[in-house]
């Protein structure tokens, strides 16, 4: 007979299937996904996607040493890093806005993990919405910063590298105030999976500064901040 999955924390706590532990990254929780019983990550919410829908054709922005892409099972992927930290295949070791200049592709779904800051994921999405087909998804992480600090500007900090979300987020949350034909939710595991979908939505009204209090306050209608259980039993 098989036993169910179980997580051991450092703590010596265990956490079983459906248990949900609450942590500075979101949701710590173990789930059945469409293709079997995972943590939650932004890795397990792709394949969850890919294997519900059928998706056949993946672009990964932003694949650095490989540790999500090498993990995704679908038919055809594709990398796009311009200085990724090993040798992988299928990859183009140029920037995003260089490949989306040359490319004529379309893709089912395209997870965007780059550069972490407003000004290029702007780009990197609005290119994405170009080449995304009928049905797909666009996947961006980093979407829920848990403080101020991890929504800071500069990467590196006295040089060490802390933990950084940078401000995907003000990205995620101008499509959600300014666009009406797109399905938007935010998973909160991992730092906060965003996920985009063609498709009326209802416009999420503000009349103040689009900074990180704005965040705090509004947090969850802002984001449509989503549980992991939420999202298996909707997408």
């Amino acid at each position: 007979m098989n036993k169910s999955p179980f997580l051991k924390l450092q703590n010596g706590e265990i956490l079983h299937v459906g248990d949900t532990k609450h942590t500075l990254q979101g949701e710590l929780t173990i789930q059945k996904f469409s293709y079997g019983f995972d943590i939650a990550s932004k890795t397990s919410i792709i394949n969850h996607l890919i294997h519900k829908h059928k998706l056949d054709n993946y672009l990964e922005i932003g694949v650095r040493d490989g540790r999500n892409f090498n993990k995704i099972v679908i038919n055809k992927k594709i990398g796009v890093d311009p200085y990724p930290k090993k040798r992988i295949d299928n990859l183009y070791e140029i920037t995003s806005d260089k490949f989306f200049n040359k490319n004529k592709d379309f893709y089912d779904i395209i997870f965007i993990d780059g550069l972490h800051l407003e000004y290029q994921t702007d780009k990197d999405i609005e290119e994405s919405l170009k080449f995304l087909s009928k049905d797909g998804f666009i996947i961006l992480h980093d979407c829920n910063p848990p403080t101020e600090f991890h929504q800071r500007e500069n990467y590196e900090i006295n040089g060490k590298f802390p933990q950084w979300n940078g401000t995907v987020w003000k990205s995620f949350a101008k499509l959600r105030m300014t666009n009406s034909n797109l399905m938007m939710s935010c998973v909160d595991c991992d730092w906060g999976v965003g996920i985009i979908k063609k498709g009326k939505s209802k416009i999420f009204n503000f009349s103040e500064k689009l900074n990180y209090n704005f965040l705090e306050k509004n947090r969850i209608d802002l984001l449509n901040l989503i549980s992991v259980n939420y999202f298996i039993n909707n997408y």
